[in-house]
């Protein structure tokens, strides 16, 4: 049964344009996506249009993205991709840190235990997020959701409850292939995630991009308003500390 996103009743039919009770614009039915399909036209095939659909058109991929479903199969998918991304930043910290790190310490006059570090640290690192990555991009994901989905109840934009919100974080999750790309990939990922997001929880709610944006934008806002703070006591800490000594 299809119900309106404004008042929750019943539609007679699923190809309603207006709902009867309260006039709102219903948005069109879901179409589905290839990862949905994906035990038909096969695992690497729904996860390759998948995400080319959601680089080249999201609007289209997020409105037609169903809404209910259960949270696995997005979930999956948000953990693949976000495990390659993952995977590559790793490698390049890493690798950073084993050609920079020893010309760094080899400056100095230190003993060979202390130049062995950043092969050491870069190794220990990387097989770590090897081991841990699923699970931590998991528990990301459903933060992500959370969080903005308790922002969108407070602006009223939350009308298909929290299963669309989590699978726009899961499906825009896509943007962390992008991390492949060196020195820039982690800021384009990140930006590209933060549009997904926008566009997707516009599409899936049947919101506002602007009502979406805020959602999204508020937590990184509040980040760096603590951020601030934080530097701002400890910058007047120092100078209270150096005041006294002089």
């Amino acid at each position: 049964m299809l119900l309106c996103p404004r008042c929750q009743q019943p539609l007679p039919e699923p190809t309603a344009r207006f709902c009867p009770h309260c006039g709102a614009e219903v948005p069109p039915a879901a179409s589905g996506t290839p990862w949905e399909r994906r035990d038909r036209i096969g695992f690497l095939a729904g996860l390759v249009e998948t995400t080319q659909q959601v680089f080249s058109r999201p609007a289209e991929f997020f409105r037609g993205m169903p809404v209910t479903g259960g949270l696995g199969g997005p979930l999956l998918y948000g953990v693949a991709v976000g495990y390659v991304g993952l995977l590559a930043s790793a490698v390049y910290n890493a690798t950073f840190q084993a050609l920079v790190g020893p010309e760094l310490f080899g400056l100095s006059r230190r003993g060979e235990l202390e130049r062995l570090l950043p092969y050491l640290q870069g190794g220990l690192g990387l097989a770590m997020q090897l081991i841990l990555g699923p699970l931590l991009i998991a528990i990301g994901l459903f933060i992500f959701a959370a969080i903005v989905h308790l922002l969108l109840m407070l602006l009223g934009g939350a009308p298909r409850g929290f299963e669309a919100t989590f699978r726009v974080g899961c499906y825009a999750e896509a943007a962390a292939l992008l991390r492949v790309i060196p020195f820039c990939g982690s800021l384009l990922s990140a930006a590209c995630f933060l549009f997904f997001a926008i566009i997707g929880l516009s599409e899936a709610h049947g919101i506002s991009k602007g009502r979406a944006a805020a959602a999204v934008l508020l937590p990184l806002l509040l980040a760096c308003c603590c951020c601030a703070a934080a530097i701002a006591l400890v910058v007047g800490g120092f100078a209270s500390a150096l005041g006294q000594l002089k």
